[in-house]
């Protein structure tokens, strides 16, 4: 009889998959993370009855678009319908959470995921601005917002990478960041004790922002997410664009595997240490950043290590650790003015003695214990 009606049995139980989008849109990307819930739903949509579920909270500036205007962000289900059409349940509004741009409020929208979905295994995408590891404040030559962004009239508020690293109660399957420049080892060293797999970009991230039209299709439609193919067709949409709109780059990152990478660049670094050198190697290293953006603190790993005088021999290992640690990654031939020729999908911080205060704020960060690249 609940066929013939038409009326489905939601499922009761451990669901065995639970994607969770988190979408801090209360800044001026709003329009554009409604369009990635709206591209959501032309994917793969579980059924109410399956133990598979699409969770998205999203918060938005209000109808006028203006930032001083309350709006109450939202918990909501995306699913499929009986009658085969996508359905957006709202199952919760935060009337008592202004900024969603918090640790805490972070914290307590997962929670309530974990508590009124629990599943087996968790996935998450977040979506909205990002400055890669470089702390929130900090304001030389940028403002940069580490992750997450809410605009509330003329106050900026943002998570700190550590804050944000700390808030996930769960363990994550993988992790995808729509947010530009988190494609830095220093984010996945700090993620990696909350997520297997990272997905990120080195380079800043166009406002279309990441794939959603065919996310479900790639991490719901199999028994395993299939980041690979995730990261592919991120690259073919970019690559496929004309002009400045042809400027992408996209990273998937084994977090378990980040260790080995470390032992070998340490290794490196005390080899060639006499050779860190600010001025001479921020002008040969290759960049993540083009040269309008005041974002200018990204370098490539491996290439680092090479214009550092790196031998064959410590190049091969470093490439062995890069290959584990980075199963894929993808540039354009260009991002805007930037060459992206000697990529191998991961950033790192190049110490300036110009910058005392992010030198020292570096120095906190687990990868540089790990490593010691700033003393």
């Amino acid at each position: 009889m609940v066929g013939c009606n038409g009326i489905e049995r939601p499922y009761e139980g451990t669901y065995e998959q639970v994607l969770i989008y988190y979408g801090m849109g209360y800044n001026n990307l709003s329009s554009n993370l409604l369009q990635n819930l709206s591209d959501l739903q032309d994917g793969v949509l579980p059924g109410l009855h399956r133990e598979k579920a699409i969770i998205a909270f999203c918060h938005n500036v209000g109808p006028t678009g203006g930032y001083t205007t309350p709006n109450a962000p939202a918990l909501m289900r995306i699913y499929r319908g009986p009658d085969g059409k996508p359905v957006v349940d709202t199952l919760k509004r935060y009337d008592d959470m202004p900024v969603s741009a918090s640790a805490e409020s972070f914290r307590r929208v997962l929670d309530d995921i974990r508590t009124a979905f629990p599943a087996r295994r968790y996935g998450m995408v977040v979506s909205s601005h990002g400055s890669g590891w470089v702390p929130a404040g900090y304001n030389k030559n940028a403002t940069p917002r580490a992750i997450g962004n809410q605009t509330t009239g003329n106050t900026t508020r943002w998570i700190e990478l550590q804050e944000f690293a700390g808030a996930i109660p769960m363990h994550l399957e993988y992790l995808i960041l729509d947010t530009c420049l988190s494609g830095c080892v220093e984010v996945a060293w700090e993620l990696r004790a909350v997520t297997d797999r990272l997905v990120v970009s080195p380079a800043e991230i166009l406002t279309a922002g990441m794939g959603y039209s065919n996310l479900s299709w790639d991490v719901l439609a199999y028994d395993t997410p299939d980041l690979e193919t995730y990261c592919r067709e991120y690259y073919d949409y970019y690559n496929a664009q004309e002009g400045s709109f042809r400027s992408g780059t996209i990273t998937l990152v084994d977090c378990t595997r980040l260790q080995p990478l470390a032992d070998v660049f340490r290794a490196i670094l005390d080899e060639h240490r006499d050779a860190l050198n600010f001025s001479t190697l921020s002008a040969s290293v290759q960049r993540y950043f083009y040269s309008s953006t005041p974002f200018i603190f990204y370098y490539d790993l491996r290439d680092l290590a090479a214009q550092l005088g790196a031998s064959p021999a410590e190049l091969d290992k470093l490439d062995r650790a890069l290959a584990d640690a980075v199963p894929c990654h993808y540039e354009t031939p260009t991002f805007f003015d930037l060459s992206l020729d000697r990529c191998c999908g991961l950033s790192v911080y190049l110490p300036d003695p110009t910058r005392p205060t992010l030198n020292a704020f570096y120095r906190t960060l687990g990868w540089n214990q790990a490593v010691g690249l700033v003393r």
